[in-house]
């Protein structure tokens, strides 16, 4: 797949824990295992792990509290296998699906009737017109958690203090503050498109929560909807080399009835001749960016991917 560019080729397996603490059935890193039914196991283990939490906070704090307040890095740490995320990445599998495990015309989400209503209004509308116009196509950023779910190309950049999770699309950059701080008060908040980010390391991995979120849609399509109170936890780590995984819970009183698990992953592209490189976005600025808008006001992409031969 690559050879000179692959920084380390293998880290050590962070072994997945199950312990009753605090009322709670703490569930850590868990791998795919082998084959399908493994994977399907575990993700339901992940899914009733989120559903334990009456809301995403109370469950970042108590992640929060099994890390013992979370590891402090250094400059130093930077070395390290597991804190090297340089690269150009892209989402490894999904297509227009949240939950890359699915096509993207199913969903896995437990919706409340609003969402369910939701939902079936735009498979109404993709049956009565075969398309729908998408948000994004007059440059509007995607949103988070939608950010999950973009296939264009992504940089992540791991400080001591911040961790930067960008997408080249519509140059979205998400903020992770590792350094202690608190979310922004709510007096002084407003909801904006990725919202307020805070984050600590535990062991190699790096939790986040998510708060102070836009509404919009998981993906276009008949993917669901998000309100302005939807909050995401997410776990991040590096797995080897070239792949990073995460495991995301959305939580979503509108919309969800209980909150969302799926496992997120991007790989790192072949990159020898340096080519590949996260540039300035504007939809109208070159072919990559292009949207097509059709006769029934409704809009796509062009058809391609970076996956050619991975």
């Amino acid at each position: 797949m690559k050879t000179s560019i692959i920084k380390a080729t293998a880290l050590t397996v962070a072994i997945s824990a199950s312990y009753s603490a605090l009322g709670q059935d703490f569930v850590g890193w868990l791998d795919y295992g082998e084959g399908d039914a493994q994977w399907q196991d575990n993700k339901q283990r992940l899914q009733a792990f989120g559903e334990e939490f009456d809301n995403a906070f109370d469950m970042y704090e108590y992640l929060e509290r099994q890390a013992g307040g979370g590891d402090q890095l250094s400059w130093e740490d930077m070395d390290r296998p597991e804190f090297d995320w340089s690269g150009i990445y892209t989402r490894t599998k999904g297509g227009l699906s949240f939950d890359p495990d699915i096509p993207s015309d199913q969903t896995t989400a437990q919706l409340t009737e609003a969402g369910a209503a939701a939902r079936q209004e735009k498979i109404d509308q993709l049956a009565a017109t075969g398309g729908e116009y998408d948000p994004i196509s007059d440059c509007r950023p995607p949103g988070h958690p939608r950010w999950a779910s973009e296939p264009f190309l992504h940089e992540f950049i791991v400080t001591p203090d911040q961790t930067w999770l960008v997408n080249e699309m519509v140059n979205d950059a998400r903020r992770v503050y590792t350094d202690g701080r608190a979310h922004t008060a709510p007096e002084d908040a407003y909801p904006t498109w990725n919202g307020d980010t805070i984050g600590f390391w535990d062991d190699g991995v790096l939790v986040t929560h998510t708060a102070y979120l836009n509404a919009g849609q998981y993906q276009r399509g008949a993917q669901p909807d998000y309100s302005d109170q939807v909050e995401v936890v997410e776990r991040w780590r590096k797995v080897n080399g070239i792949l990073l995984e995460a495991d995301f819970w959305v939580f979503d009183p509108v919309n969800l009835t209980e909150p969302w698990y799926s496992r997120q992953s991007w790989i790192e592209l072949a990159n020898d001749d340096t080519l590949l490189r996260i540039r300035y976005w504007w939809c109208g600025e070159n072919q990559n960016n292009d949207i097509i808008i059709l006769d029934d006001g409704t809009s796509q992409f062009s058809e391609f991917d970076f996956l050619d031969g991975l």
